[in-house]
């Protein structure tokens, strides 16, 4: 039995025995990562492979994801037969309305030089930090997301948020439930109800014939900078190229991403220090750990 206030979550307000079994109108989250697309596949066949029509799957691209995890968000829609909309950030502006505030492309056409989060850096004048705030899934996947539905004509609260974390990631479905901006949210969680952990979702991926191409641990943001400064030295060796972007608007700044060290500070351990292996915990798709964030 899983224990309050945690257990509100899981479900949402729709309380069905079977937690795969989604009743729109409700947003899928799909990270792009193993865990949220074995969620999706889940429900995908409790619902017979096709869901209804007012349940959207929606990928939000902040043009900081690895090559792999386009390539993966791809060939889970190709494969399975379903839709997933790819939103990027245009602007917070509420002038412009929801429509205006993303845009919908897809795999040829999605940014890859992380141009939506320079666009918001742009609006910010600043870099997320954890002086500044922690600013960037809110912004480029959580109101991206929100705004997708707005279009579809259901405001916050309207619909179910169904997000991808398992049972042995509590902590996260804890910090989901703190969070002021999700008072209003409905959330279900539901490989928490399914009791599914890490395992289970190794094991089916296994047994697939496709699979996310990233080593486990190296997340899907290229280089995030609020993990463990061990998994940021190992994330640089194993993709060197990837910090340039990231240095850049350090240097532009005079200020550093996330926590004490800066990229160029990462890239001197990488070069220096024995080859690290990140911890499989940092393997957590973009917004299901991060403080106020969603997946």
């Amino acid at each position: 039995m899983l224990a309050d206030p945690i257990a509100n979550l899981v479900l949402g307000r729709r309380g069905v025995s079977n937690p795969y079994l989604i009743t729109g109108p409700a947003l899928i989250s799909f990270s792009g990562g193993r865990t949220s697309a074995y969620m999706l596949k889940q429900i995908l066949a409790a619902h017979g492979g096709t869901l209804p029509d007012d349940v959207h799957v929606c990928f939000a691209n902040t043009g900081k994801e690895r090559e792999e995890t386009l390539r993966f968000v791809h060939e889970c829609a190709t494969r399975w037969g379903i839709q997933v909309h790819w939103l990027e950030f245009v602007t917070d502006l509420r002038s412009v309305g929801a429509a205006g505030r993303f845009e919908e492309v897809g795999l040829n056409s999605a940014s890859r030089n992380g141009e939506p989060f320079d666009r918001l850096i742009e609006r910010k004048k600043s870099i997320p930090s954890t002086v500044t705030g922690r600013w960037c899934t809110d912004f480029l996947k959580v109101r991206a997301l929100h705004d997708f539905m707005a279009t579809q004509g259901f405001e916050l609260g309207q619909y179910t948020e169904v997000i991808g974390i398992r049972a042995d990631e509590a902590d996260r479905a804890k910090r989901l439930q703190e969070s002021e901006r999700n008072v209003a949210s409905d959330i279900a969680l539901p490989l928490i109800s399914a009791g599914v952990r890490k395992a289970d979702v190794l094991a089916f991926w296994k047994a697939q014939p496709f699979d996310l191409l990233l080593p486990r641990g190296y997340g899907n943001c290229d280089h995030c900078p609020f993990v463990g400064s061990k998994n940021r030295i190992a994330r640089a060796r194993f993709d060197p190229a990837g910090t340039l972007w990231w240095a850049e608007h350090e240097k532009a700044k005079v200020f550093s991403f996330g926590r004490t060290f800066s990229m160029v500070d990462i890239l001197g351990m990488a070069a220096s220090e024995p080859q690290l292996l990140p911890d499989d915990n940092a393997d957590a798709e973009c917004g299901t750990w991060c403080t106020g964030e969603a997946s």
